[in-house]
């Protein structure tokens, strides 16, 4: 069973695709309301109302805060110098909102994932997020023999909360925010994407409904949704396992695991800092942690992670 659903996955792989662009097609999310999972909508029924997402940007691109002046996105679909990025210290989208821009940005070698400084720091309400430091590994992905595939460690069939596209459409761009769930079914190492090779990556599948691992509001990456963050909830707070990277074969999401690169990721803020009390980095260490070209390695793997994840 395992081999027949790697072979699928491995056809299906050319149809990866990444979100790269202005911010376009809506997420895809199950039985979508706009009390439920639109964050502007400002409603006690949101999903995430019980949690802080002031540090979740849009404007020209998607960024995430990870210290008072620094952020991470997706290197293919990055935040544009010049053109802002806005924050909001709550769900409520009559306040006036923070903007900040970027002044220059770090990829990391071989990844999808982008860091940048922001030209000032952000005020102390609007909050940054404590990241994975989880390292996981696998076999090299390997197009002949598809053989990558693994579990995600302590992330394996964990909930998680995504971010993408509002389908409410608001005349603001900064304020098309929704969130929805999904499970991470697996985990890739170094899958070929946008010319890089060292891509760590987690998959997400949309379930039908009837299906066992379904979950409340299950989600889908679309067109835009590049950079937007992956969140796990631990102890009531919102911990950041990784950044929204590709989708495949209209099932498959995948997101760019940050853990594996936690090292350079506090060196960066460290380097950048502009005060001596920065701490917003992860010591979460049982924590492990979309864009539109096209890249053919990933639907099938995706497949692969589910069969052997289901069979076991």
């Amino acid at each position: 069973m395992i081999k027949r659903l790697s072979r699928l996955l491995f056809l299906c792989a050319g149809f990866l695709l990444a979100f790269s662009g202005s911010l376009s097609a809506q997420t895809i999310i199950a039985d979508f309301t706009d009390a439920t999972n639109d964050r502007f909508t400002n409603s006690s029924s949101f999903i995430g109302a019980d949690y802080d997402f002031s540090g979740v940007a849009t404007g020209n691109r998607w960024a995430t805060l990870i210290s008072d002046n620094v952020i991470i996105g997706a290197s293919h679909n990055r935040p544009v110098i010049g053109n802002g990025l806005t924050f909001y210290e709550d769900n409520d989208p009559s306040k006036a909102p923070i903007v900040r821009d970027t002044t220059f940005g770090h990829r990391i070698a071989g990844t999808d994932i982008y860091l940048a400084v922001l030209d000032e720091p952000v005020t102390p309400n609007i909050t940054s997020y404590n990241f994975t430091t989880e390292v996981l590994s696998a076999p090299a992905f390997d197009a002949a023999t598809n053989s990558s595939f693994s579990a995600a460690g302590s992330l394996q069939d964990e909930i998680v909360f995504t971010v993408g596209i509002s389908p409410t459409e608001r005349d603001d761009p900064s304020q098309n925010q929704a969130v929805g769930r999904n499970r991470i079914a697996g985990y890739v190492e170094d899958l070929p994407f946008q010319g890089t090779l060292n891509n760590d990556s987690l998959l997400l599948i949309q379930d039908q409904p009837n299906s066992v691992n379904f979950v409340e509001h299950e989600s889908r990456f679309q067109g835009g949704d590049s950079g937007a963050p992956l969140f796990i909830e631990r102890d009531g707070e919102l911990v950041l396992l990784g950044v929204n990277s590709f989708t495949a074969s209209g099932v498959f999401s995948g997101v760019s695991f940050i853990g594996n690169h936690a090292d350079e990721i506090n060196d960066f803020i460290l380097d950048n800092a502009v005060a001596p009390s920065f701490s917003q980095t992860s010591t979460l260490s049982s924590v492990s942690t979309v864009p539109e070209p096209s890249v053919f390695g990933l639907g099938l793997l995706a497949m692969a992670v589910l069969g052997f994840k289901r069979r076991k």
